[in-house]
C-alpha cells in the first residue's frame, strides 16, 4: 500500500484498516480526521513521504529600455522600407509584426513605470 492509495481510500475503509493497526496507533482513531489517518498510516506501515519535485529555476527577464526599445523600431523601419522597394511581402509582414511587438513593449514598459 502506498500513500496514494491511503489519500484514495474513503475515510470509512481508511478507519477500517486502522483498527487493525489500533495497538500502534497513538490517539483514537475514530476522532482523527483524513489527513491525520492517512499520516498515522504511513507511519505504521512504513511508508516514507515523498519530497517534492525540486523547484525550478526562474527565468530573469531582461528589462530593456525605451531608448533601446526605440532605435530597433527605427532600424526595422529602415528594413521594412527596403523590403517594400523589393517587393519582398513575407520580409515586409515580418518586420510590421515586429515592430508592433516592439511598440507594445514600450507602452507595458511606461505602465509598469
Amino acid at each position: 500500500m502506498e500513500k496514494k492509495d491511503l489519500e484514495k481510500m474513503p475515510i470509512s475503509k481508511l478507519r477500517d484498516e486502522a483498527m487493525k493497526y489500533k495497538d500502534q496507533i497513538s490517539g483514537t482513531i475514530h476522532e482523527m480526521d483524513k489527513p491525520q489517518l492517512v499520516k498515522a498510516m504511513m507511519e505504521v506501515l512504513g511508508i516514507k513521504e515523498e519530497e517534492p519535485p525540486a523547484e525550478k529555476v526562474k527565468k530573469i527577464k531582461i528589462v530593456e529600455d525605451k531608448t533601446s526599445l526605440k532605435q530597433k523600431i527605427r532600424a526595422s523601419k529602415r528594413d521594412k522600407d527596403e523590403a517594400l522597394k523589393a517587393k519582398d511581402k513575407t520580409k515586409v509582414r515580418q518586420l510590421r509584426k515586429r515592430i508592433k511587438h516592439l511598440k507594445r513593449k514600450i507602452k507595458r514598459l511606461s505602465r509598469a513605470a
